[in-house]
């Protein structure tokens, strides 16, 4: 594992790393990357988002997300007894690049592999620090870009959606449920999930095979990473105590633009 360790090292400094989606990447460089060796998260590269705070039912804690020294991140969900009707509270990891790094246009990718149980969903996505702010005109806010998001029970899609969430005029696009040979082992085994983000169109991969894409609602803003594991409201029915906690564990995360 050392070795592995000290060859990536010597290849991100070189910027030999080369992408794993299939396209014309000749004029694509490594310009930021994580493979989260150490034993903490590099709090130069990555935030807790919302921490202490709701995102639909997920109470989004710090200590949800940690390394495990092996060189992955793991991010949790875990429930928390409690005296309400439901008896506990949920929290979950959320990080994010927000206030320290963001791109516009480029390939990102990352190496997961998601959490087991339905009542949550792990995910790896982009969003415009503007996003919302002007809540009918996805030209002033940018896009919400889902690379990857997984819901349990084989539920695996790639979604765009701009407008703010309260917006009355909210959209989306996505790919609906993937048909993909992914879905096989997508909570056992690790995969690399991509997007190519240009200023015309959005390309989805996963290990490397173009799986969907969009030309709409193409954002032209800066954009920031996040890494979550979270459950909406919608999915907090589907929780059941002795499933957790659980775990989505991500292997490295990079970006290369021309």
């Amino acid at each position: 594992m050392l070795r592995i360790t000290l060859l990536l090292m010597v290849l991100l400094q070189l910027g030999c790393l080369q992408p794993t989606a299939q396209f014309e990447s000749t004029n694509y460089k490594l310009v930021w990357s994580d493979d989260f060796s150490g034993n903490s998260v590099d709090s130069s590269k990555w935030m807790t988002r919302h921490k202490d705070k709701m995102h639909g039912k997920s109470r989004i804690c710090e200590y949800c997300t940690t390394l495990d020294g092996k060189g992955y991140a793991i991010l949790k969900t875990k429930l928390l007894p409690n005296e309400s009707e439901v008896g506990y509270e949920i929290e979950s990891g959320m990080i994010a690049t927000q206030g320290l790094h963001a791109w516009k246009y480029g390939l990102f990718e990352a190496r997961i592999k998601f959490e087991s149980h339905p009542g949550h969903h792990g995910a790896f996505w982009l969003q415009s620090p503007a996003y919302g702010k002007v809540k009918d005109d996805f030209t002033a806010s940018g896009t919400e870009m889902d690379v990857i998001e997984y819901f349990g029970n084989r539920s695996l899609s790639q979604n765009v959606h701009w407008n703010a969430y309260n917006s009355k005029d909210k959209k989306a696009d996505g790919s609906g449920n993937l048909k993909h040979q992914v879905l096989e082992t997508v909570d056992t085994e690790f995969h690399v999930y991509s997007l190519l983000w240009t200023p015309e169109i959005n390309i989805f991969y996963i290990d490397g095979d173009e799986t969907w894409r969009t030309d709409k609602a193409i954002s032209h803003h800066e954009e920031y990473i996040i890494l979550s594991l979270l459950t909406s409201k919608w999915e907090a029915m589907k929780v059941k105590q002795e499933n957790f906690p659980d775990i989505m564990f991500v292997d490295w995360v990079r970006v290369f633009q021309k």
